[in-house]
């Protein structure tokens, strides 16, 4: 019951990411709600369940968007599988933990997305992608990721009592 819960929660980050936040233009960047969903999921969920939810929400993710199919799987997986494998060495209650995951989360997922969308499209320089994607999407994701574990800390640590 709880991984269908967990996997309906990420159907609805992707549906307001991809209905609303896609429409939020930050400095050229748009908020990645689904990102910042498994990061949080994946500090307390075993490597497997993380890995198979966080891979199943990018499939979906990857369907609905468009762009290079699977990358977002791959990226999210990689993600999820990594922070649960090493979820018993981390303080998880502590805010900044959750900051530096969102930070190396977004700079993975953009280094990846700019290596496969530079090959693939030629819309945008080389340095325009670098600097969205290295140094405008983590502070955002980041400061967005944040607020959003304050407000739903009760239901977190609701998460790791099941």
């Amino acid at each position: 019951m709880k991984k269908f819960l967990l996997c309906a929660i990420g159907v609805v980050c992707i549906l307001i990411q991809n209905s609303i936040l896609n429409y939020i233009d930050i400095f050229g960047f748009s908020i990645n709600l689904l990102l910042i969903y498994v990061v949080v999921i994946s500090l307390y969920l075993d490597e497997l369940e993380a890995g198979v939810i966080a891979g199943a929400l990018g499939l979906i993710s990857d369907a609905t968007v468009g762009g290079v199919f699977g990358i977002n799987a791959l990226i999210l997986f990689t993600i999820g599988y990594v922070i649960a494998l090493n979820r018993e060495k981390l303080y998880k209650d502590s805010k900044s933990t959750i900051v530096v995951f969102i930070i190396i989360a977004t700079l993975f997922d953009s280094v990846l997305n700019i290596a496969s969308s530079s090959v693939l499209y030629h819309h945008y320089g080389i340095i325009t992608l670098a600097v969205k994607g290295l140094a405008v999407a983590p502070v955002v994701n980041a400061v967005v990721g944040i607020i959003l574990y304050i407000l739903t800390r009760k239901w977190v640590r609701k998460l790791k009592e099941d």
